[in-house]
């Protein structure tokens, strides 16, 4: 093989695999949730009738739990600023037992997005797409 089939292979290769691995982003960083604490936040407390009673509510039913991993590992990344209230912040705890703390805004609507946003990076929003966002709101607002 000649220096220039060489390079043009190369760069097909390195094309394929970074199609096969994915370059967006994920925002589960590859792991499992395992346990999903949802917690009641500004906007949810002036509900005239709040998705749970008391402050929060735990989701470690296996089938709840594939719902938010799919959603929220089909979240993409927002461009722009946000200007955004809380609606829930959700605490995901990971197969690993790390921990991570995000807003989730989902409005008891259909037909809307779900906003994700890591509380360490509150400037970047995630956008769950329509299909996620619905099954999300069943499971949260138990429709």
């Amino acid at each position: 093989m000649g220096t220039i089939q060489r390079r043009w292979f190369l760069i097909v290769i390195i094309i394929l695999v970074l199609g096969m691995t994915g370059c967006g982003n994920d925002v589960l960083n590859g792991k499992e949730i395992v346990s999903i604490e949802l917690e009641c936040a500004d906007l949810c407390k002036t509900m005239k009738t709040p998705p749970f009673r008391g402050n929060a509510y735990i989701f470690d039913n296996v089938d709840d739990l594939r719902i938010f991993q799919r959603a929220i590992s089909k979240a993409v990344k927002m461009e722009g600023k946000l200007d955004y209230g809380v609606m829930f912040f959700i605490h995901l705890v990971y197969e690993d037992g790390t921990q991570k703390k995000f807003v989730l805004n989902v409005a008891d609507e259909d037909g809307r997005t779900a906003l994700l946003v890591d509380t360490a990076n509150s400037g970047q929003g995630y956008e769950i797409p329509k299909d996620q966002t619905t099954e999300l709101r069943k499971i949260i607002y138990k429709d």
